[in-house]
């Protein structure tokens, strides 16, 4: 299961969990294989990311040849001394977002780039 932002998700991709409105109103289920029509509806919905089956995006791909595991490590270094400070925590959770999204968009584009196999 992954979470994507939906610049990421593909046709094809499958719901890991249910994507809803604002309001709460389920608008796709879970198991529901994702076309372009559900694609243009969430976009146009204004949802900004859905939990799909699997991992279909690799997040090793980080800039600078640091994963995105290295760059946790790393932060949790980085923030060791302020573990009881809820705004610092908070801003470590953001870090590890960004480069989480950060490292699956380099990995979609270098997806992108690659020739079609053929087989």
């Amino acid at each position: 299961m992954q979470k994507l932002p939906l610049s990421l998700v593909r046709p094809g991709m499958v719901l890991a969990k249910a994507v809803a409105r604002a309001d709460g109103i389920a608008v796709a289920a879970q198991g529901t294989e994702l076309s372009q029509a559900h694609l243009d509806r969430f976009d146009t919905m204004g949802v900004d990311a859905v939990v799909v089956e699997g991992n279909p995006v690799d997040l090793e791909g980080a800039a600078g040849d640091m994963s995105y595991e290295k760059r946790a490590e790393r932060l949790d270094h980085l923030f060791r001394k302020h573990a009881g400070d809820k705004w610092m925590q908070q801003i470590k959770k953001l870090l590890y977002d960004y480069f989480k999204l950060r490292a699956a968009g380099l990995a979609a584009a270098r997806a992108a780039a690659e020739p079609p196999r053929e087989g």
